[in-house]
């Protein structure tokens, strides 16, 4: 049998990466408890987790930066820690891209609507003013 002929198909060799990566992925994490944890303890604000929710894959660092209402070379240092940690990894179909392993919904972390901001991140004219933002969101995360 001849190298030509022993090779797999493209789109096999795609399929078994593809698991690999997801294999990969879980791995890194005894359980879901732990990934929650990692989670919860790397996406402690609003912007974090704004950022992670809108790293798809799809969406690029000015996307995100915006969305979560943060510099872009913030969201860019945040993408290199999420990887290193393995709460991200590189997008398929987008280079230079990350993508979240998983949905915070799916793992039961509260998602903050974006545009909004803590009561503890108001303006100092505002809190002088007596006034607050419609966009202040007035529980925590």
């Amino acid at each position: 049998m001849s190298e030509k002929d022993a090779q797999l198909p493209q789109s096999t060799l795609q399929s078994i990466d593809r698991t690999l990566q997801e294999i990969l992925h879980w791995t890194r994490f005894a359980n879901i408890s732990k990934l929650v944890e990692t989670l919860e303890k790397e996406l402690d604000t609003a912007e974090k987790r704004l950022a992670y929710d809108r790293t798809d894959g799809m969406n690029g660092v000015r996307e995100v930066s915006v969305a979560s209402g943060t510099p872009m070379r913030t969201v860019a240092n945040w993408w290199q820690k999420w990887f290193h940690l393995g709460l991200a990894t590189e997008s398929e179909t987008h280079k230079g891209r990350m993508k979240k392993i998983v949905s915070l919904d799916d793992v039961g972390i509260k998602i903050p609507v974006a545009g909004t901001r803590r009561v503890s991140q108001m303006t100092q004219t505002q809190q002088t003013e007596g006034q607050q933002p419609a966009s202040v969101v007035k529980e925590g995360i």
